[in-house]
């Protein structure tokens, strides 16, 4: 497999992954692999009294077993950064304690191969070193990128154990319960903000069929963020309809003139104009002081308002 490489400053070096080509590729790679190396000082470090797994699916088997999330990290012989964490942050008393204890960590070269290519993008690694965070059943839970000395990597491990715990509860939670909209709808949240669209919108829907008793804040905003989702795919029939099903919700809540505002965007992005500038002039009308009535008239503006 090869690699297109961009030296960046400290956080990381940007990483193409793709496919082997005609040539190879892999002189050149290693051959800037030992000028990077070289230049932040040094070759590869043994990383301290870390027990590191080497196949994804161990790591996610010892998980299973253990309750603990999985700690991939992903890296490349050519990635200097990469060598500076085994050399300087994993070696570090605190962090080799509190990794050993609270995770399952994995090393997965970026160019070992085909499977180790296919779970660099699964998890969104588009520059080295990345560091990703799992639940025992393979979920997303965090991402770092770039490189983290010892001083503050002990508390990007605090707060992901923190949000490991949640992760994991709610996919306890649907374990005995698939239909658990309260679970639904957090993991719904969480995929969001790790832009897992997919699984979010996934997710987000089974919650909508099935949280009549949940809080009608809750309910209008996973309806939103469905709409979202399904106005950047293009989805505009359903976007429009998961929208208007949200709004139909009592009472009003906050996320009232942003689900309008949505629905406005939807429309302009579906060539209807008309109903755009109907709906975002309701937003003006009905909640001028609201945090998406600016961005509300700058649409209208784009529209010819």
């Amino acid at each position: 497999m090869a690699s297109r490489v961009v030296l960046g400053p400290s956080a990381g070096v940007r990483v193409a992954l793709r496919g082997p080509g005609a040539g190879g590729g892999r002189a050149p790679a290693m051959t800037l692999a030992l000028l990077v190396v070289f230049a932040l000082g040094g070759g590869p470090a043994k990383p301290g009294t870390i027990r590191w797994e080497h196949r994804l699916e161990d790591a996610l088997k010892k998980a299973k077993s253990s309750g603990k999330p999985v700690m991939i990290d992903f890296w490349a012989e050519w990635c200097g950064w990469c060598h500076r964490l085994d050399q300087t942050t994993y070696v570090d008393p605190e962090v080799s304690k509190l990794i050993t204890s609270d995770f399952v960590a994995v090393k997965i070269d970026t160019e070992a191969g085909k499977r180790s290519a296919e779970i660099a993008t699964k998890y969104g690694v588009q520059s080295l070193p990345t560091i990703a965070f799992i639940s025992p059943t393979g979920r997303l839970i965090d991402r770092v990128s770039g490189f983290q000395g010892p001083g503050p990597f002990p508390g990007t491990l605090e707060t992901v154990k923190a949000k490991a715990a949640k992760v994991i509860g709610w996919e306890a939670a649907l374990d005995k319960d698939s239909q658990d909209a309260a679970a639904l709808f957090q993991l719904g949240m969480h995929m969001f903000e790790q832009e897992s669209y997919e699984e979010s919108r996934d997710l987000l829907r089974r919650a909508a069929e099935v949280d009549m008793r949940r809080p009608v804040a809750d309910r209008k905003q996973a309806r939103m963020l469905i709409g979202i989702i399904d106005r950047y795919d293009a989805k505009y029939q359903r976007a429009e309809a998961v929208l208007k099903e949200g709004l139909a919700l009592e009472p009003a809540t906050e996320f009232d003139p942003k689900m309008l505002y949505v629905l406005g965007r939807v429309y302009a992005a579906w060539n209807k104009t008309a109903e755009a500038r109907v709906t975002l002039n309701r937003v003006l009308s009905e909640y001028p002081a609201s945090s998406v009535a600016q961005k509300a008239r700058e649409t209208l503006v784009a529209l010819g308002h």
